[in-house]
């Protein structure tokens, strides 16, 4: 049974989202010390994120009641994210262009993408078009935006040109035939060496390069190609323990985000091994598996719905007590902050579900299609 709140569940994009939620712990740890632009994992997180979102758009077509469901969410989590911004860059409550404002305005963009298409997953062959508006515009008109509104729409960090194409890669992933997959690594990755090897072009992540956007694409393609192989073979014991390794943090995503930032900063072991790499390696496995524990406690209480309103009462409490500077000056602000994160990502979850639920009880009304 489909759960009212949710995408149909498709374990290969839960195993793909949690291989990405894996690489943004190798992200954060790695950070300029190997990779100076990073991992894959924003890239991988917003293709998966895409898929699921036009799920939940086909779902749900047909049935006007979620429409304003499917724009004040978005609007939710761009506003409620803010939390998120300040556990990642500090400083005082404020609205910046970071990854979960970046994933609120791809969500209502694909959204209002799909609505001409019969068939919505379709709006995923526009997926080239942000990469190639940012890639022609003038650096200069890109960088006049910093700071203001125009700002989450181009520059530097997640903004939608150019980000918007890798949720919109996932919505196209869907909607291709599988069997053309491998076709489609090959095609990215030799676009890559022409790009990087042959013309020369940087990986920048952030002021994204032609050569960044293609070998993420590629990596994408990987993910998926290796995320589908474990599902199919999830009856193998082997592949069965790699699909719960990946799919539970997969489902659970959104407080995965907070949650890592809590798991970074208070079980972060010492250096104890003689090479960095192998160091890195044991200690992103470590981290992980710590957020795997505490989600896996998360997963019985996230559908209890009478914890709902002493959660928000509490997260209430605290937000007013920390930004009203009430609490001692020896408190952990960091932690409090991290806290109410964790709190608006319980509250998220638990509002779309009780929402959606309501919206799937009512009654059509005369003359029109409930879904």
């Amino acid at each position: 049974m489909v759960k009212p709140a949710e995408a149909p569940r498709i374990q290969e994009i839960d195993i793909a989202k949690g291989m990405a939620c894996l690489l943004m712990i190798a992200a954060h740890l790695i950070s300029a010390r190997l990779l100076t632009f990073g991992t894959f994992a924003a890239p991988l997180f917003f293709a998966c994120s895409g898929m699921n979102t036009i799920l939940l758009i086909e779902k749900t077509k047909g049935n006007r009641r979620y429409d304003l469901y499917h724009l004040f969410f978005p609007l939710l989590l761009f506003v409620g994210g803010s939390t998120q911004v300040v556990i990642a860059h500090g400083g005082r409550l404020r609205l910046f262009p970071e990854f979960l404002q970046c994933i609120a305005m791809a969500v209502l963009l694909i959204f209002v993408l799909s609505r001409p298409f019969t068939v919505p997953r379709r709006c995923g062959i526009l997926f080239p078009v942000p990469f190639l508006i940012q890639q022609l515009l003038p650096w200069a008109f890109q960088r006049s935006g910093l700071g203001s509104p125009l700002g989450f729409i181009f520059g530097n960090g997640f903004v939608v040109f150019p980000w918007l194409g890798f949720f919109l890669f996932g919505v196209f992933l869907l909607w291709l035939k599988r069997r053309r997959l491998p076709w489609l690594l090959a095609a990215l990755s030799f676009a890559f060496a022409l790009a990087f090897a042959v013309a020369g072009v940087p990986l920048d992540k952030f002021w994204m390069s032609s050569s960044y956007m293609l070998l993420a694409l590629a990596a994408i393609t990987l993910a998926f190609l290796l995320a589908r192989g474990i599902a199919v073979g999830s009856g193998a014991a082997l592949f069965k323990g790699m699909a719960g390794f990946f799919a539970l943090p997969g489902r659970n995503s959104l407080m995965f985000v907070y949650l890592h930032y809590f798991v970074l900063r208070y079980f972060a072991t010492a250096q104890f091994f003689p090479s960095i790499h192998l160091y890195l390696l044991f200690e992103i496995l470590y981290l992980y598996l710590v957020c795997y524990v505490f989600l896996k406690f998360y997963e019985k209480v996230k559908s209890d719905w009478d914890l709902f309103f002493p959660t928000l009462a509490m997260g209430m409490a605290l937000a007013a007590l920390r930004w009203a500077g009430w609490l001692g000056p020896r408190a952990d602000l960091r932690l409090a902050d991290m806290a109410v994160g964790i709190l608006f990502a319980f509250l998220y979850v638990q509002l779309r579900r009780r929402v959606a639920r309501a919206i799937q009880g009512m009654r059509p009304s005369p003359g029109r299609n409930g879904g």
